[in-house]
């Protein structure tokens, strides 16, 4: 197989390529399109990626066919000075792809594991940001099937896993930069706990809005340069700034996204703040209209929860409950059977002793009180859920069978 032959090159002396315009290009350029197929169906996804920077004959040919890789799911997690990236397959033969790139100071180590097959490389003079773009960037360029999901997890944290990176060439590294006077230790680093201690003094200078400002400047410069919206199913993304998803999903097919799922990565400045940042903005997107799944978790929105009721499954946070609201969104599911669910958190309910006059009896289940409302005609039954320990209306479909035979429906 080819399977990371890109690797076989030493791994710290001769990292310097040339670039694809000084490549030299000889005889490929003249293989039939069905060679170059065939080619490209006996290498991996990998093997494919670094083949475009052989020469412009791949390069060229594998951009404009747009050949398929059956790619379904990109799962990526940034942290200050790492991006760990997994890419998700159909193929039975090739399930997924795991990429590990960390900085070393102004380097990047990278790890890549495929199957079995592990191999690690360091990129001299590299940003990790750009080393990911490089082999990434093409993929998003180039997607012309659906995408199931993409995943994008910001931490505020450094965190090295133990199988992110190869300590024997971080060993070889260290001692490289040791001798050029950029470490004070040639001693070897025994275990995960002084690796992880040496990355972190190495790269001390990294913050997670240095590092989120370019990946996600990167991001949406690649995806404005395609010539129509990447398809995407579902984007699930946990973000400091509301920017970063602005900037993203004004470039996805519209018709092809179903969902967004938010949440808010936690800063040291949130405690100080003591308040969640507002959304609103993501009601002006053109895929508003058109999700039928939303999640905002850490933020909260202060436009009215009528603008949220066209959409199918939603939970959402705003500062103040009202028995009004409630109301509103009994009767948006009542009337609209195919809705799925709703979930409201609030920070305080308005007029909340008038609850049960305005609802009925309610019935204790546990941890929290329903309220339930049969829909006629059919065997639906609305659960309207006020959870004891969590400031969180619950509206959601339930059977007469899922019921106390005791409890009280409306």
């Amino acid at each position: 197989m080819l399977c990371l032959k890109w690797f076989n090159t030493p791994l710290i002396d001769k990292t310097e390529k040339l670039t694809v315009n000084d490549q030299p290009e000889g005889p490929i350029m003249d293989m039939p399109d069905l060679v170059m197929r065939k080619i490209m169906e006996n290498v991996d996804f990998i093997t494919m990626l670094k083949l475009r920077k052989v020469c412009h004959a791949f390069r060229n040919f594998i951009d404009v066919t747009k050949l398929d890789n059956e790619l379904t799911e990109v799962n990526i997690k940034v942290t200050p000075s790492s991006i760990y990236a997994t890419i998700y397959f159909t193929s039975a033969s090739r399930k997924s792809v795991n990429s590990n790139y960390i900085a070393y100071g102004n380097n990047c180590l990278l790890k890549v594991k495929e199957g079995r097959n592990e191999k690690a490389k360091f990129m001299k003079n590299q940003d990790f940001v750009e080393a990911f773009f490089n082999d990434f960037g093409f993929i998003l360029r180039n997607q012309s099937k659906l995408l199931k999901t993409i995943a994008i997890e910001e931490s505020s944290y450094n965190w090295y896993l133990q199988d992110s990176y190869d300590r024997d060439l971080l060993n070889r590294v260290k001692i490289t930069y040791s001798i050029h006077g950029c470490c004070t230790c040639t001693r070897p680093l025994r275990n995960f706990i002084e690796a992880h201690e040496h990355l972190e003094k190495i790269n001390k200078t990294y913050t997670l809005q240095q590092t989120a400002d370019k990946f996600y400047g990167r991001f949406a410069d690649i995806l404005r340069s395609r010539k129509s919206p990447i398809s995407i199913q579902i984007l699930d993304v946990r973000i400091m700034r509301l920017s970063y998803l602005l900037n993203v999903a004004q470039h996805i097919d519209r018709e092809q996204l179903r969902g967004i799922v938010i949440r808010k990565t936690p800063e040291y400045s949130d405690r100080e703040k003591g308040k969640q940042p507002t959304l609103n903005e993501i009601v002006e997107l053109d895929v508003f209209d058109y999700i039928q799944v939303l999640s905002i978790r850490g933020f909260k929105v202060t436009v009215p929860l009528e603008t949220f009721l066209h959409i199918p499954d939603l939970r959402v946070a705003i500062s103040t409950l009202t028995i009004e609201n409630v109301l509103l969104i009994k009767k948006n599911m009542m009337t609209s059977p195919t809705v799925k669910s709703r979930r409201v958190y609030y920070d305080r309910m308005k007029d909340s002793d008038t609850l049960y006059k305005t609802l009925g009896h309610a019935n204790s289940d546990h941890n929290k009180i329903s309220w339930y409302f049969k829909l006629p005609g059919l065997d639906q039954i609305l659960q309207i859920s006020r959870e004891y320990h969590e400031t969180c209306f619950s509206f959601t479909w339930t059977k007469t069978s899922c019921i106390y035979n005791d409890a009280v429906v409306h």
